[in-house]
């Protein structure tokens, strides 16, 4: 339970290792709802079900960041989450506060239980020993530098923990002045090495009151800094022993907690095996078959797989519920499943309390007034001398691939190139013409974003989107243009409105005219990202083309109500989900003045990866959207 240091510039997330510390304490600690902070210290609370990383690990390079940031899931979740007892750690810290040192008897505790837990770890996951000894790398480096300079401050509280640290890790530290001191640390070895084969917490507690008591003696100050911290509340309340070989479970919460008087004939049988429940017709979470049963009945001494009187229902009904389950598996009626289908509005990974009653309301587009279509045709003048040049290249590229013949084929027309028959063993010497006409099959989806912060970038991203739209009109490529944002005005506690404004749909994209409604997109409030990428998927996800792609304009990181902490996360979750569902997710990010700091270049590639293109002067914006829409249409090319 590591304190670091702060760095006090401008920290962003790095969405991709925070979702692998959350999934990695949530399969380690068995709970769903765990939610993993950075903190000073490292520390489990289950009560709250949080886990915190320490902030140690925050200014080092990449892959020193995430090792030491795991291993201090792995402490936590393998070991603080199953192995620390709550009330030994409750009682020292009591009994520590009575003592001369206290802050040296917390500290060297935290220090000794982690030594504990880090064993077990080891044993129980043989594949953490390289994340621990890259840690210990790191720390030695570190305290070396710090034993340095406690020896010569004096400060010998301190000094004594880093010895002990270094006396359980190995470390081999060149400091002269510690000579001395490191000798009056020998009495307490054997108790250290007790501590290493400790079986529970209460052990090493009362190891470490003893080597506090002995310390007292000869220590006039306590510890300044707190390298190791135990804090209040870690812990489970019924811990396993060190030595458990068993598999580590939690029992499952039912949603009552009634419990049934023992009766006779509901225990195991002797010798009966266990049969698991889970099995893929009953991975789906919705009511179903038996359900009731596990989930909501009353806790008794019977064991699951106890037998219960059956009924000559449960076959036929069995067999109905397969067949829907096979059907939704391979996509029958996905029709009528897509319209009931509720849009996640917050990822997995945690957000505010907001966001889980975030509501989506599509706005259609309204009849274009005279005003609003002589803008667009303004726009689409000065969009046409990059358009024609492409849509140009588009269609000599689709009559190359019609005319272009197909070599190397076994039979067809002789080819000119015979030499091939006396240099190759099997040659290829026939050709065919291309019998189908290439087509471009895909579908595009402009995601706009709509908030305060697009005042001075509107009129040219209406630039930019005149100059898709009329592209993939002369290609006659469906696609829709979609403006969001959120209305801070009305977001209560128990719901967050967010807009759709429809400026051109995928049935009128093709039909003349329809451009103009762009002109209908403004500025408007707060912009929650992930939540709109969710709901644009699952309007992609009904387009039967090949290729589908989503685009989204934005101007930086999204902004709503409990929306700014989590908020490059939760869009970084949208993004990764439309892209296993075969989606292609592009950013346009719109930067202001010319200018592009690091860290906004580090917010976009941790919401959208490599797939974002910065474009640092919104002037330059239709030229940068040229070889993009080149390469996306060159590539729905079949």
């Amino acid at each position: 339970m590591f304190v670091g240091k702060i760095s006090m510039l401008e920290d962003k997330i790095d969405a991709m290792l925070q979702m692998q510390l959350v999934d990695l304490a949530r399969m380690f600690t068995k709970r769903k709802e765990l939610e993993v902070e950075a903190a000073f210290h490292a520390d489990y609370d289950e009560s709250l079900a949080r886990m915190t990383v320490s902030q140690f690990w925050w200014d080092y390079p990449p892959q020193d960041k995430a090792s030491g940031m795991k291993s201090d899931v792995y402490l936590r979740g393998i070991g603080t989450a199953w192995f620390t007892s709550a009330d030994a750690v409750k009682t020292y810290l009591k009994n520590s506060q009575r003592s001369s040192l206290p802050k040296l008897a917390n500290s060297l505790f935290a220090l000794c239980e982690d030594m504990r837990l880090e064993r077990i770890c080891r044993a129980r996951r043989p594949g953490t020993k390289r994340v621990f000894a890259q840690r210990h790398r790191i720390y030695g480096a570190y305290f070396g530098h710090k034993l340095r300079t406690h020896l010569s401050k004096g400060e010998l509280a301190d000094a004594v923990i880093l010895l002990i640290y270094g006396w359980f890790t190995g470390a081999e530290w060149s400091a002269a002045e510690s000579v001395g001191l490191t000798a009056r640390l020998t009495p307490l070895y054997p108790i250290l090495e007790g501590i290493e084969e400790a079986e529970h917490t209460a052990q090493v507690a009362a190891s470490c009151e003893a080597m506090v008591d002995a310390l007292a003696y000869w220590l006039d100050r306590d510890a300044s800094s707190a390298y190791f911290w135990m804090q209040p509340g870690g812990g489970v309340a019924e811990p396993l022993p060190a030595g458990y070989q068993g598999e580590l479970k939690r029992a499952k919460r039912l949603a009552n907690e009634d419990v049934l008087p023992e009766q006779e004939g509901e225990r195991q049988l002797p010798g009966q095996e266990r049969l698991p429940t889970w099995h893929r017709e009953s991975s789906d979470r919705s009511p179903g078959l038996l359900r009731f049963e596990l989930e909501r009945g009353s806790r008794t001494a019977a064991l699951g797989s106890a037998p219960r009187e059956g009924d000559a229902a449960d076959q036929a009904l069995a067999i109905v519920q397969g067949r829907s389950l096979r059907a939704q598996r391979t996509g029958a009626a996905s029709g009528e499943r897509r319209q009931q289908a509720a849009v996640p509005a917050a990822a997995g990974h945690g957000e505010g309390d907001v966001a889980a009653f975030a509501t989506a309301t599509w706005l259609a587009p309204e009849r274009p007034t005279a005003a609003q279509e002589a803008a667009f045709r303004r726009l689409s003048e000065r969009a046409a001398p990059l358009a024609k040049p492409l849509q140009r290249a588009i269609r000599r590229t689709l009559e190359q691939k019609r005319i272009a013949p197909r070599g190397d084929r076994l039979f067809g027309r002789l080819d000119k190139r015979l030499t091939r028959a006396f240099t190759q063993e099997m040659p290829r010497l026939f050709y065919k013409k291309r019998a189908p006409v290439p087509q471009l099959d895909a579908a595009f989806a402009l995601l706009v974003d709509c908030s305060a912060s697009m005042y001075d970038k509107m009129d040219e991203t209406k630039l930019g989107l005149v100059l898709f739209h009329e592209t993939l009109q002369s290609l006659r490529i469906p696609h829709e243009i979609v403006g969001f944002w959120e209305d801070a005005d009305r977001v209560t506690e128990h719901e967050a409105p967010n807009l759709f404004q429809v400026a051109v749909g995928f049935g009128s994209s093709l039909a003349s005219g329809s451009g103009a409604a762009l002109m209908q997109l403004e500025p408007q409030q707060d912009n929650r990202d992930g939540f709109a990428i969710r709901c644009m998927t699952e309007r992609l996800l009904r387009r039967a083309e090949r290729q589908r792609i989503l685009l989204v304009f934005s101007d930086g990181e999204p902004s709503a109500a409990n929306y700014n902490d989590v908020g490059i996360l939760d869009t970084y979750e949208a993004v990764m989900r439309a892209r296993r569902l075969g989606i292609e997710v592009i950013s346009i990010f719109l930067a202001s003045g010319g200018t592009v700091h690091e860290t906004e270049r580090a917010a976009m590639r941790n919401m959208y990866g490599r797939s974002s293109i910065v474009v640092p002067r919104v002037e330059e914006l239709t030229e940068q959207l040229v070889p993009i829409l080149r390469k996306l249409l060159l590539k729905s090319i079949f």
